[in-house]
């Protein structure tokens, strides 16, 4: 293993540390323990990001405001709702962390 690597994996055993990390884990594990609700919103992650992956830019708001109507149920579940904003939160640190790195690299 090079430094590099070595790094990366001292790293991440870092972030794996972090308040927001530990939060996702804390609400994944918590979710996945009521069965039909996790199927639920897996689905509905799946679905979601197929939205978002096959929609046109000039669509998707209209499309993306009826498919959280159509969902809303999901976030009336406390388990699902608290798993999902924790989800956005791991995912922000995750794109920040990505970012910084591009930014220091003047990457383009």
């Amino acid at each position: 293993m090079d430094g590099f690597d070595k790094l990366t994996d001292d790293y991440l055993k870092e972030l794996k540390k972090s308040p927001v990390f530990k939060q996702y884990r804390d609400k994944y594990t918590a979710l996945k323990k009521d069965e039909e609700m996790w199927e639920k919103v897996s689905e509905y992650r799946k679905l979601r990001h197929e939205l978002q992956k096959n929609t046109s830019p000039d669509e998707l708001y209209d499309k993306a405001d009826w498919f959280e109507r159509d969902h809303a149920y999901i976030y009336e579940n406390k388990q699902a709702k608290e798993f999902l904003e924790a989800e956005v939160a791991m995912c922000r640190l995750v794109q920040d962390i990505c970012l910084k790195i591009t930014q220091s690299m003047d990457f383009e």
